[in-house]
């Protein structure tokens, strides 16, 4: 493990006050997955980083791993806070950040050595606002699950939304009041839409050095829970059209959108529940006007992985056929109440 490496820091960088970047992490119970998170920053040829840990309230022993990095790298702020959820979390970072430049990166992932130096180089020579990358999905083998790679194209920025895999000028956030929505569903949507209509200064770089960890014992990625009583998928819609603006990119990225969230939250749920989420969306996407003539195969719309472009085809052509209630008997497992 890599608990320091303060010796090889450069002594003008010690004396510096403000780092180049700030990297937020929040932690919440991730007392091993952080360790490989740490280590990876731990080993960057790039070094004029700070790292800002916030504990969310975690119930395990992830604080005292974290502390542990913190003493014996004076670069490394620990935060112990209350639970509040990871949007609250990461806006409490934007607010302690001290670099010119800011990074997320999740608590169980980690990057590869030259991750921060090839996106500061992309960001600081161009003075941008976003510049961002793609990543690989790797299990807990360290097997590559699959990569995703972003062509020079305006649809790539949409095709991954997460705030990590890309680099943002802090002042660029704050100035703009760019915050995550604290809300059960999509709070990393809204904060990169946001920040994407707020911007022409966007760059996407051929590179994907985030490795988005895929931890098969998680909850979230074994089983689907059927829909979340907590979330109005109509008001999250509608506040994603607000903030992001209106365009033939965002329109189709709204109706990509709703197909995931009935798919993945769908399957654990009756038919009957889906269809009701399925009328609430079709009614507000009518009374809006935004229905979306792009397809997958469209033109404009490249560099999606085959499994969201069949499950976006087959999922239209059901609509088009009206058949999505049939579609809901097939695919639904819950029970009807």
């Amino acid at each position: 493990m890599l608990i320091f490496r303060g010796l090889y820091r450069q002594s003008e960088e010690i004396l510096m006050t403000n780092p180049a970047i700030s990297i937020i992490i929040p932690v919440y119970n991730a007392q091993e997955g952080i360790k490989q998170c740490m280590d990876s920053l731990l080993n960057q040829s790039f070094t004029d980083f700070e790292i800002i840990l916030l504990n969310d309230g975690s119930t395990d022993n992830s604080l005292e791993v974290i502390k542990r990095y913190a003493t014996h790298n004076d670069f490394i702020r620990v935060i112990d806070k209350e639970n509040e959820g990871v949007a609250k979390t990461r806006n409490k970072g934007i607010q302690l950040a001290k670099g010119e430049y800011l990074v997320f990166i999740d608590n169980d992932d980690f990057v590869d050595s030259d991750y921060l130096e090839r996106f500061y180089n992309a960001i600081d020579q161009e003075q941008l606002d976003i510049v961002l990358g793609g990543y690989k999905r790797v299990n807990q083998e360290m097997k590559t699950l699959f990569k995703q790679d972003l062509t020079q194209s305006e649809w790539s920025k949409y095709i991954v939304v997460a705030p990590w895999a890309r680099i943002y000028r802090t002042s660029f956030l704050i100035d703009n009041n760019i915050q995550f929505f604290d809300y059960p569903i999509g709070e990393d949507v809204i904060f990169t839409l946001t920040a994407y209509n707020l911007t022409e200064k966007i760059k996407i770089i051929d590179y994907n050095g985030y490795n988005w960890f895929f931890n098969e014992k998680s909850i979230s990625n074994t089983s689907q829970r059927g829909f979340n009583p907590n979330i109005d998928i109509v008001y999250f819609l509608s506040h994603l059209l607000q903030v992001a603006g209106d365009s033939k990119y965002i329109r189709y990225f709204i109706k990509r959108y709703y197909i995931w969230y009935l798919l993945f939250s769908g399957r654990a749920a009756s038919s009957s529940s889906f269809m009701d989420q399925y009328r609430r969306i079709k009614e507000w996407v009518s009374k809006e006007n935004i229905d979306s003539s792009l397809t997958p195969l469209s033109s404009e719309i490249t560099g999606e992985r085959m499994q969201t472009v069949v499950s976006v085809l087959v999922f239209r052509t059901f609509e088009r056929l009206r058949l999505v209630s049939l579609f809901s008997k097939l695919y639904c497992k819950g029970k009807e109440k």
